[in-house]
This record gives C-alpha cells, sequence and structure tokens, in this order.
C-alpha cells in the first residue's frame, strides 16, 4: 500500500506539475490545462511512453489507477482538466559536450523504437500548421505597434515554408518525434544512466525537426557570431554515429530552428492570458534580432 508522506507543487508550466513522495519513492502528477490538449491528445502521449517503456527506451512512465484507467478527469471551476501519474526521472539535467554524446546517441534509439509505435488514440502532427501557421495567430497581434517586425515576421515565415516544401519534394524523414529534446526533459544519474520526460510536446513530426531543438536552445541565447555550438556538433555526431539521415533532413535543420523559434515566440503570446503579458517591446527586441541573424547566417 502506497502511503504519502508529502507532496509539493513544482512547476506551473504548459502543465501544472507536483512531486509526491511515499513510502514506496517519488512520483509526479501532472494536470493538463484547460484547452492546451484534448484527451486523445494526452492517451496517445501515455500511449507512446508506454510503447517506447516496452522497447527498452528509458523513459519516465505513467502508471494506472486501481481500475486500470491512465487518466482522471477533473472537474475544475475553468473546465474539464486531466491528471495522470508518472515514474521520477532520476538524476538531474546536465548541459556538457559529454552528455550531449549520451543524449545524441539516446535520441538516435528513440526514433528507431518509435518507427513502430502504432497508436489507438489520435494526436495533431508537428507540421507547419502546428509549427508556424497556429504560432503566428497567436503572435502577430502582439507586433501590430511593430510593423516594420510583423513584415519581417511573416516574410520569414513564407521563406521558411517554401524551404522546408522544396527539400520536402525530396523527401525528409518524418516519424514519431518527442517534440521538445531541448536537453532538460533529460535526466542523467551520477553513473550515467538516462531517462527521457516530458512528452507533452510529442506527435509525428519531421526528425529533422525534432534535433533542431537541441541546435535552437544551444544557440538562442548566445553571441550573434556563436552558431557553431560544440554542444550541438557532439549531439548530432552521437546521433548519426547510431542513426543515418539523408543529406536532405541535415539541410533542413537551420530552417527548424527558425521555425521552432517561431514556434515559442506563439507559445509566450499565445499563452499570455495564463502566465502574464510580459512580452513587452524588450522581449521582442530581443527574440527577433536572434530571428534576424540566424536567417541571415543561414541565407534563409
Amino acid at each position: 500500500m502506497y502511503r504519502v508522506h508529502f507532496g509539493r507543487f513544482v512547476s506551473n508550466g504548459l502543465n501544472d506539475t507536483y512531486s509526491i513522495t511515499t513510502n514506496t519513492g517519488t512520483y509526479y502528477v501532472r494536470i493538463y490545462k484547460i484547452n492546451w490538449r484534448s484527451e486523445s491528445d494526452i492517451r496517445y502521449e501515455l500511449e507512446l511512453l508506454l510503447h517506447l517503456h516496452r522497447f527498452g527506451i528509458p523513459v519516465s512512465i505513467p502508471l494506472p489507477r486501481r481500475d486500470g484507467e491512465w487518466l482522471t478527469g477533473l472537474d475544475a471551476p475553468e473546465g474539464k482538466r486531466y491528471m495522470a501519474l508518472f515514474t521520477e526521472a532520476a538524476g538531474k539535467e546536465k548541459r556538457d559536450v559529454e552528455a550531449s554524446v549520451a543524449y545524441g546517441a539516446a535520441i538516435a534509439e528513440l526514433h528507431r523504437a518509435a518507427g513502430f509505435f502504432a497508436p489507438r488514440s489520435g494526436r495533431f502532427e508537428l507540421d507547419l500548421h502546428h509549427l508556424l501557421d497556429e504560432p503566428l495567430q497567436q503572435l502577430l497581434p502582439f507586433l501590430s505597434h511593430r510593423p516594420e517586425d510583423r513584415r519581417f515576421v511573416l516574410d520569414a515565415a513564407d521563406k521558411l515554408k517554401r524551404r522546408v516544401a522544396s527539400l520536402q519534394d525530396e523527401g525528409l524523414d518524418w516519424g514519431v518525434c518527442h517534440g521538445d529534446l531541448h536537453g532538460s526533459n533529460v535526466h542523467l544519474t551520477g553513473d550515467g544512466e538516462l531517462t527521457h520526460f516530458d512528452f507533452d510536446c510529442c506527435g509525428m513530426g519531421w526528425r529533422s525537426y525534432d534535433l533542431a531543438v537541441f541546435w535552437w536552445d544551444r544557440v538562442q541565447s548566445a553571441e550573434l557570431d556563436s552558431f557553431n555550438n560544440k554542444q550541438w556538433n557532439t549531439f548530432l555526431n552521437a546521433y548519426l554515429s547510431s542513426r543515418t539521415l539523408n543529406r536532405q533532413d541535415l539541410e533542413a535543420i537551420p530552417a527548424f530552428v527558425a521555425i521552432r523559434h517561431i514556434w515559442l515566440l506563439g507559445l509566450h503570446t499565445g499563452n499570455s492570458a495564463v502566465w502574464g503579458a510580459w512580452q513587452d517591446d524588450s522581449y521582442f527586441d530581443r527574440k527577433l534580432k536572434f530571428l534576424r541573424a540566424w536567417m541571415e547566417a543561414h541565407n534563409l
């Protein structure tokens, strides 16, 4: 029998997360925010985690209730929310070259195992509608007082769409993706054991996009002449040592870095009613400076 010793609110992110310490260990409860993920979206995520676990991929997995159900519906004041319980991802985040090597090799194995996933539940895809069109709908109203920047973002989105379309014609690797591989959603223990968690952004998508998120995370706050990041290079080389990609997949990665950046801008502005409207001119100055420099540096 489980005996709860104490619980703690961990984060108010895209969802609400709590840790629960019991006599058998620590577990994490996620309560999905209203209008963020549908019940089918969530069930797809949980099914994927269980699939990867069966294939030997080290992931934080959901735990069922006593009746075998994976989700608990909550009648919150704001509407129906869903709750799921997950195992702990032991260890901590590590952001160094050694960890990047381990992570790159592990993602190659994750992608390979995910290729055999046959979901019972439906979910949105990580396509250009999700990654660009929907974020632009959220972002553009916040740039109404910055017409030059608004035109730049629209022009950048058009160029990125055409770039992806041209490479897609040659064939891009498409399959189940984690969707948020920035390196903070994996923990490593002192003896090198690795555990993936937080598949809230998963879905069918381009594998190039999945990898690009890691590069984007490492360079978005760097000096604008430091785009050739060592952690990214070691991460990619470790991935390619275990799983090959075609030329066009590699050529698509810089475009997907820029697409990820626009996606984030849409995420921040679209959730301003929840997180607060801190997306001021200083925020856009920083974020759009990076986007301009990246597009120029990679001839996009």
